[in-house]
């Protein structure tokens, strides 16, 4: 069993997923962990100081929970491909 603590001090993010790139604010994590969630569409993803998704980033499938290594304080952005509209939710991990 995995078990994850989000962290306290850190508001989790929530963006809509739409067809141009967007990013999240800067990501402070102490354990170099994020948790990002989808609801409703695919999200590919992109990370780095001033990251770019394109439809060849890594894909997350609609409503899927995944947790990935993270360098503090960069940013995630994210794209979808389809015509499903959703969200895409960005946690750090304790």
């Amino acid at each position: 069993m995995y078990i994850t603590s989000l962290d306290p001090d850190f508001t989790p993010l929530a963006y809509t997923v739409g067809t141009s790139s967007s990013q999240s604010v800067a990501i402070t994590t102490g354990s170099g962990l994020v948790r990002i969630a989808t609801k409703g569409c695919e999200a590919h993803i992109a990370f780095g100081s001033n990251p770019t998704a394109t439809t060849s980033s890594v894909l997350m499938p609609p409503n899927t929970v995944e947790i990935f290594a993270f360098k503090s304080g960069d940013k995630i952005a994210f794209i979808r491909s389809s015509s499903s509209t959703g969200d895409i939710s960005i946690c750090a991990i304790d």
